[in-house]
């Protein structure tokens, strides 16, 4: 267990970023209901001017509040890991009498009691205003606010993870953006390379499971989600688990002495760089394809997204990010 210390550094650091997002996760999801029984009020206070019947509803899918909730996980995350580094200020944290595993958690801890309880907090006010003002219909509305807890630790988590294993802000947030879209890159992208090389070999013709989409982290940035049975938000949560792990493992054994550099780990680097490259050369690839609708433009495609992927990773992989 983290000391105190830790604790209030933490809160020092990032006092008023970790003020307004308590605020914001303990208030938006009340708000939404409050919003829509003002504008139910409204439109029962004007039912002579509007057509139709005014009806006091509450529906989770129509753009709430909280669906951005996920957005705040990743800023705290790159608050916490991204910019600390980023300042150098990872120097003098490392100087603290306490181990990397306890400085680690002192950071997770700190950001998922942030992210679980104020949420857990806005999550009751809202019972007892639906309680209070009796909507029609809420709907959605448990599901969608349990599991928005779950989706804003996953974001989390794997920022978190990115953090650990990068050496500045653009890497964290790249590696994290590549993640939430990797299934696609070595499942679907592949798939879809295979059908256009052997003419359309059914590849893609066979049904998915719909479990299959909620390992797409970037499955949850749509809140379609919640129309599918809860059971499915377990992926996420184990997913999270596994992101902690991966973050943990990550900032205790690396070393923070490449700062600057896109991986902490130098390992990386090659493998990371040829993979870029088979995803440019698959991608151009396929769009070459679906602009001319000829194989030559497939072969011009592929071979445009080597040099691309190679340019990007080497200028993104091998050079220096200077310190803010």
């Amino acid at each position: 267990m983290p000391d105190s210390g830790l604790f209030y550094k933490e809160w020092k650091h990032n006092k008023a970023l970790l003020i307004m997002i308590f605020l914001v996760f303990m208030l938006s999801n009340p708000f939404t209901v409050l919003n829509t029984y003002i504008s139910y009020q409204g439109c029962v206070a004007n039912q002579n001017e509007w057509v139709g019947t005014c009806v006091f509803t509450i529906n989770y899918l129509n753009g709430t509040f909280i669906s951005l909730f996920w957005i705040w996980g990743v800023v705290l995350a790159v608050s916490q890991l991204g910019i600390e580094r980023s300042k150098g200020l990872f120097d003098f944290t490392l100087s603290l009498p306490y181990t990397r595993g306890q400085i680690f958690n002192a950071k997770f801890l700190t950001g998922g009691m942030v992210i679980v309880i104020p949420q857990l907090i806005g999550y009751v006010l809202s019972v007892l205003l639906i309680m209070l003002l009796k909507p029609e219909q809420a709907v959605y509305f448990h599901n969608y606010s349990l599991g928005m807890i779950i989706v804003s630790m996953l974001a989390y988590s794997l920022v978190m993870a990115g953090g650990a294993l990068t050496g500045h802000i653009f890497a964290q947030l790249l590696v994290s953006f590549t993640v939430t879209i990797l299934p696609f890159l070595v499942i679907t992208l592949p798939a879809i390379n295979i059908d256009i090389l052997f003419g359309g070999a059914a590849f893609l013709d066979y049904p998915i499971p719909e479990w299959m989409q909620y390992i797409f982290p970037i499955t949850y940035v749509i809140p379609n989600w919640v129309e599918d049975s809860p059971k499915y938000l377990v992926i996420p949560a184990v997913m999270s688990i596994m992101f902690y792990i991966i973050g943990y493992i990550s900032f205790v054994k690396l070393s923070n002495e490449r700062n600057g550099y896109f991986f902490l780990w130098k390992a990386l680097d090659r493998p990371v760089q040829v993979i870029v490259i088979i995803i440019g050369i698959l991608g151009f690839g396929y769009f070459g394809f679906a602009a001319t609708e000829s194989f030559a433009g497939y072969l011009i495609g592929m071979a445009a997204g080597a040099v691309i992927g190679f340019f990007i990773s080497y200028f993104a992989i091998y050079k220096k990010t200077k310190l803010l």
